[in-house]
C-alpha cells in the first residue's frame, strides 16, 4: 500500500457529499480516487457508473466507503472483497443483520477489514457519557429521537421503501449510543408504529428496551418542527442522572451545567478506519440493527395520513 490509502466512495447521496467527502479531503491518511455513482458529476476525481468499471479502468484502490442505501451493498462488497479492498460501510450496514453478517463472512473470507460504522458513537461527549456508565448501574431512562424529514432527507425517496427504514434511519444512531454505553441483551417490548398511507416504512416509532431491571422508553418521530431533539437521558441505581443531547455532543450530569463539544464525527471515523485498514482488523456491531429488527418484528402498526414530502 501507498503511503496514502487510496479511497473510492461508492454511492454519492446527500450523506457522501455532507459528510464523507469533506472527512477525506481533510484527512491527509486518504487520497480520494474515484467516486461510483450513476448521477454524480464529474469533479477532481474520475466517476464511474459502477465499482466492476472502475477496477476495470485499471484504477488501483485501497479501500472503498460504500454509501449507498443499505438494500442494495451486497454486490459493491462483494466487487471490493474481491479486489482486495477495506470495507467502510456507513450505517446501517445492511438491511437485515443476516445480510449484514453476510457481508462480514465476504471481507472474512477475502481477507479484507471491514468497517461497520455508526456515527453517532463518534460524537464529541460520547466517551464521557461512557466514563459515567462505567461505574453507574442504570435504573431507567428515556431516548427522543425527533427531528423533521423534510429538513433532513429531502428527495430520500428511498428511506420510505422497504429496507429503508424510515424514522428508524436517524433512530439508529440512538440505539446504537445505548449499545456502546451499555452492551446489554436488550429485550424490545410495547411497539407501535405511526406508518403513513402512501409509504412502507414508519413515520414515528414507540417501544421499551429493558435490560434486567433497566427499562428504556424510546420515542423516534419524523415530524418534528422546528427544531430537532436528539437526546439519550439516563438514570442510575443511586438517582444519579446522565443528560446526552444534540446527538451526542453536549452533556450534563445530575442536572448539573450543559457542556458542550464541537461534533466532528466523520473525521473521527476516517482516523479509525485509516487505522483499521493498516491493521488489518475489522470492526463490525450489529446490535443497534439487531434491535430495529426486533422492533420491526413485533410492532402494532397503525396508518396515518399520507407523508408528504
Amino acid at each position: 500500500m501507498t503511503l496514502q490509502i487510496r479511497i473510492a466512495i461508492v454511492g454519492v447521496g446527500k450523506i457522501a457529499i455532507d459528510q464523507h467527502l469533506p472527512a477525506i479531503k481533510s484527512n491527509p491518511n486518504f487520497e480520494l480516487v474515484a467516486l461510483v455513482s450513476r448521477s454524480a458529476a464529474a469533479g477532481d476525481v474520475p466517476v464511474f457508473a459502477s465499482l466492476d468499471a472502475a477496477f476495470a479502468a485499471g484504477l488501483s484502490i485501497d479501500a472503498v466507503a460504500i454509501c449507498t442505501p443499505p438494500g442494495i451493498r451486497v454486490d459493491a462488497c462483494r466487487i471490493a472483497s474481491a479486489n482486495g479492498c477495506a470495507i467502510l460501510i456507513e450505517k446501517p450496514p445492511a438491511a437485515t443483520v443476516s445480510e449484514a453478517l453476510e457481508l462480514r463472512s465476504m471481507a472474512d473470507a477475502a481477507p479484507v477489514p471491514i468497517f461497520a460504522t455508526w456515527h453517532a458513537r463518534f460524537a464529541s461527549k460520547v466517551v464521557d457519557a461512557a466514563n459515567w456508565c462505567r461505574s453507574h448501574t442504570l435504573r431507567a431512562g428515556r431516548i427522543d429521537w425527533l427531528e423533521d424529514a423534510r429538513k433532513w432527507h429531502p428527495g430520500q425517496d428511498w428511506l420510505w421503501r422497504k429496507g429503508g427504514f424510515g424514522v428508524f434511519d436517524p433512530g439508529i444512531n440512538a440505539l446504537s449510543i445505548l449499545t456502546a454505553l451499555y452492551p446489554h441483551e436488550w429485550g424490545v417490548s410495547n411497539t407501535t408504529f405511526d406508518v403513513p398511507a402512501n409509504v412502507d416504512m414508519p413515520i414515528s416509532a414507540q417501544f421499551v428496551l429493558t435490560a434486567g431491571e433497566a427499562d428504556i422508553a424510546v420515542n423516534f418521530d419524523f415530524r418534528q418542527t422546528p427544531r430537532e431533539t436528539w437526546a439519550l437521558n439516563l438514570e442510575a441505581t443511586d438517582g444519579s442522572t446522565l443528560e446526552l443531547t444534540e446527538g451526542g455532543a453536549a452533556i450534563a450530569m445530575n442536572g448539573g451545567e450543559r457542556i458542550r463539544s464541537e461534533n466532528l464525527e466523520y473525521a473521527a471515523i476516517y482516523e479509525r478506519f485509516a487505522h483499521i485498514v493498516r491493521c488489518g482488523e475489522s470492526e463490525f456491531d450489529v446490535s443497534p440493527l439487531r434491535l430495529t429488527e426486533r422492533a420491526f418484528a413485533t410492532a402494532h402498526v397503525k396508518t396515518v395520513a399520507p407523508f408528504i414530502g
